[in-house]
């Protein structure tokens, strides 16, 4: 019986490790949407990040760190960073705050310190 447990425990994180979140950014300036991904969610403090915006694709690097809880542990919230480059030449980057908790995250992200963006992520 312990070994059928153990099982539908790795069959459920196998399952949830194939979900990334969709990420949606929205220019505040022009109301121009992007759309994209964000990897390893689940299992590390770190990933990939990849942004669609018109014909324009951007990817690099998020990182997050996690907030101290009461008693010194660590929360399942945090802030993050991601740093991404384009086909273009041009870069972005994004701070925000996460949950790891509900899988979300609220942010902006800056494209060649001139345009500003509203950053929504969610699992769909």
């Amino acid at each position: 019986m312990r070994d059928i447990h153990w099982c539908v425990a790795v069959v459920a994180l196998l399952g949830l490790t194939a979900c990334s979140p969709a990420v949606t950014i929205t220019s505040r300036s022009t109301g121009q949407q992007g759309t994209g991904t964000v990897e390893n969610i689940e299992f590390g403090n770190s990933g990939k990040m990849h942004l669609t915006l018109g014909d324009e694709q951007f990817t690099g690097t998020w990182l997050a760190v996690r907030d101290t809880s009461f008693l010194g542990l660590q929360s399942n919230a945090g802030t993050g960073n991601a740093v991404l480059r384009s086909n273009k030449g041009n870069h972005m980057s994004c701070q925000f705050r996460y949950s790891m908790g509900t899988y979300t995250a609220l942010g902006t992200c800056v494209k060649n310190e001139t345009e500003t963006f509203d950053m929504q992520a969610t699992l769909t």
